[in-house]
């Protein structure tokens, strides 16, 4: 899943740009080279606590300025709790002896439970919760366009360094936010592995599962901090080292000779690298990350020039007249029922 890739190298290096350039307006600075207007210290003579003191109120200001410009995710929780209480009341109207629902007004009874809530709605005034879809025409659409960018590539380059450094707290905690990008971008198989991995870890598992779980998501090949892969990641690697012995045994291939090499392939592995080390031979294949200093200060200069990190109330693309923040996407309404189909489902298969 995190596997360089050219399009991962640009993605990282457009994040890294946005990033110099949202500092350089913040600080009110004219190019990458100049001095700052604005929060002006002197490095020199601070210590090390009041520099990252320093530095952590530099980020925090420019998360709530350029990044955070619309932020309903906070809104979230509390509108899933108003569905979940109006879901269970209409739950306890439901006479399981007659199979039908009874009105807890009048008493009158539905068969289905879309015609019960017309009922609530038109007889006796229920308010059900209904997404509000805000146009939004004096909002600046080339701010939101920055600002969802560099939310999805900080959530990847997070969950990407979550993942080498094997922390299982970020991992659990980034994979709320990729589930509802996963709805949003209508990949249903991850949002329903995302979904899984979460309730194994917070309902299903006991306490010291769970604590596995949690702390057992990536494996180290080579040793050292900062090599960690995600397990799905070494299944496949596995997979293709299978297949490529297999491949090699041809005609001859049977299952016990596929068994063989899928039980030692780890082993193989182990005297190779122990072979390699006793000899001195230097490994193969490594190449060194390019440099994109040039190209990440001449992105700066094209976004600064685009006025890209200011906020221009009107403004659009032309090709993305109408885009809107993506955690704005969210469709509360239909993301409860699919989490509620997600838990019925689940306690059947879990029986």
């Amino acid at each position: 899943m995190f596997v360089l890739r050219a399009h991962s190298a640009f993605i990282d290096d457009c994040l890294d740009a946005f990033i110099v350039g949202a500092c350089i307006h913040h600080l009110g600075m004219e190019d990458i080279g100049s001095e700052p207007k604005s929060n002006q210290v002197l490095f020199e003579a601070v210590s090390s606590e009041d520099k990252v003191q320093f530095i952590a109120n530099i980020a925090s200001e420019i998360q709530r300025k350029y990044i955070n410009l619309e932020n309903d995710l906070h809104t979230l929780e509390h509108t899933s709790e108003e569905l979940d209480m109006q879901e269970q009341q209409i739950k306890d109207m439901f006479d399981a002896g007659e199979g039908k629902y009874s009105c807890v007004e009048c008493r009158r009874p539905y068969k289905t439970r879309g015609h019960l809530k017309n009922h609530l709605v038109k007889e006796h005034e229920w308010q059900l919760y209904q997404q509000n879809q805000d146009a939004g025409e004096n909002l600046d659409r080339v701010a939101l366009y920055r600002a969802s960018f560099m939310k999805c590539a900080l959530l990847l380059r997070d969950t990407s360094d979550a993942y080498q450094l094997g922390d299982g707290n970020r991992i659990m905690n980034n994979s709320k936010f990729q589930m509802l990008l996963s709805g949003i971008g209508h990949h249903t198989k991850y949002q329903i592995w995302l979904f899984r991995f979460l309730a194994n870890f917070h309902c299903l598992l006991s306490p010291r599962e769970a604590y596995e779980y949690k702390w057992n998501c990536t494996t180290n090949l080579k040793g050292g901090a900062g090599h960690n892969i995600p397990n799905d990641n070494l299944v496949g690697i596995l997979v293709h080292r299978l297949k490529a012995k297999l491949q090699s045994q041809g005609s001859n291939v049977t299952y016990e000779s596929a068994r063989k090499s899928a039980l030692t392939l780890q082993i193989q592995d182990e005297i190779r690298e122990n072979l390699i080390q006793k000899s001195g031979l230097k490994k193969s294949g490594i190449t060194r990350p390019a440099r994109a200093n040039n190209d990440i200060v001449l992105m700066v200069n094209e976004l600064s020039a685009g006025n890209v990190f200011s906020y221009i109330p009107g403004r659009k693309y032309d090709n993305f007249k109408s885009f809107c923040d993506m955690f704005s996407r969210v469709n509360v309404v239909n993301l409860h029922k699919w989490l509620n189909k997600q838990k019925e489902r689940l306690s059947y298969e879990t029986t």
